[in-house]
This record gives C-alpha cells, sequence and structure tokens, in this order.
C-alpha cells in the first residue's frame, strides 16, 4: 500500500466526515466534492485516464450541484451530528479498514479503498436514521453510495471502464436530485426540514377525529 493510497483514502475520509458534519451547508457541499473527486484515485493499479479524469470531473461536478443547493439552506439547519462526531466514526472506519490486513478476507483491491469506504459508510449512516433535513440527508445518501463503491473496489478491485463511468454518473444523477428536491423544499417551505404537520397528516387526523 503506497502513501499515495494512503493519503488519497485519508482525504476521502475527511471530506466525508466534513460532508455529513460541517454545519454550513456550503462548507460541508464542498467536503463533498472532495471525497468524490479523490474516489477514483483509491484503487490500484489506478484506472485509465479516461475513466479516471471522468471520475474526477464527476465528483466536482457532483459537488458543484450539491454547492448550488447549499446556498439557499438556511443557516439554522444544522447537520444532526456535529464535525467532531463525525471526524471520530470517520476516523474508527478508517482504522478499522487499515487494520483489515489481520483478518483473511479475500480481495482485489486495497486496505486504503477499504478503509476509505468504511469511513464513509459510518459517518453516513447516522444522519440517514436521525435526520429530517432533506439536504443533509440527501448529502448522507451520496456519501453512502460513495462510499459502497470504495467498498466494493477493495472487494473486487479496480472497476472495468464502463463500471467505473456508470458509477460517476449515478453520483451526478443523484446529486441532482439532491439539489432538485432541496431548491423545492426552500420555494414551498422556506426550509429543508421536513414539517411535522403535513397536509397529509393533518386530513388525516381530521378524518381520524370525524369517525370518532
Amino acid at each position: 500500500m503506497t502513501p499515495l493510497l494512503v493519503a488519497a483514502g485519508a482525504l476521502v475520509a475527511i471530506g466525508a466526515a466534513v460532508g455529513t458534519g460541517a454545519r454550513d451547508a456550503r462548507i460541508a457541499s464542498l467536503g463533498l466534492a472532495v471525497m468524490l473527486a479523490a474516489a477514483p484515485f483509491v484503487a490500484n493499479p489506478l484506472p485509465g485516464p479516461l475513466p479516471l479524469a471522468f471520475g474526477v470531473v464527476a465528483g466536482i461536478l457532483a459537488g458543484f450541484l450539491v454547492f448550488v443547493a447549499a446556498r439557499r439552506v438556511p443557516n439554522h439547519a444544522g447537520p444532526p451530528l456535529g464535525l467532531p462526531a463525525t471526524l471520530g466514526a470517520a476516523a474508527a472506519g478508517f482504522a478499522v479498514g487499515i487494520s483489515a490486513t489481520a483478518v483473511a478476507l479475500p480481495r482485489l483491491g486495497p486496505d486504503a479503498a477499504l478503509a476509505a469506504g468504511l469511513a464513509a459508510c459510518a459517518v453516513a449512516v447516522g444522519p440517514i436514521a436521525v435526520t429530517r433535513d432533506i439536504f443533509r440527508l440527501g448529502s448522507a445518501l451520496i456519501v453512502l453510495v460513495g462510499g459502497a463503491i470504495l467498498v466494493l473496489t477493495a472487494l473486487a478491485g479496480t472497476p472495468e471502464p464502463l463500471t467505473g463511468i456508470a458509477a460517476g454518473v449515478v453520483l451526478v444523477a443523484l446529486a441532482g436530485a439532491v439539489a432538485a428536491v432541496t431548491g423545492g423544499a426552500v420555494a414551498a417551505t422556506g426550509g429543508t426540514a421536513v414539517p411535522d404537520g403535513l397536509p397529509g397528516r393533518r386530513a388525516a387526523a381530521t378524518r381520524a377525529g370525524g369517525d370518532r
């Protein structure tokens, strides 16, 4: 495992932690961009020039789409977990992946990819489980998908060119969906949090009261 692999994996882990734990949504989107742009380099051997360039560009584009959405997120819409907590979770996941050499797991990719993937998945699970904020949920889903791709790279080896390009397309599409849904939520409700009293719920409650 080369220093470049470890550095790229650590960059992915830090970007994932910032993307899910930074209070400022714009800083979180920059963390996502760093994570996604660095992820293609966590492979041994590296992908070919075209898939590698496509992966980097796709990561930057996905981060930009999320940044566009982040500019509309209210300042009070913070993450469910703070940055210290996500950094701690990322460090724990990364350490588990790096120490996986002690486990006889059949894999074709580098330990750094497993470490970065586990770190990303570790920081994404919490927000997905507890958040009621659309932007934070979307960001965590992007991190989770990116982490799953890295775990697959660790187990199966460097993706085939078409597989790597397809993964980049999926991440950009997911980021576009996050941007669209976040923008729609802000336009409709003025924020990104899912309100407790949705019209459908209020109508159901009214009907239930009438039945009584």
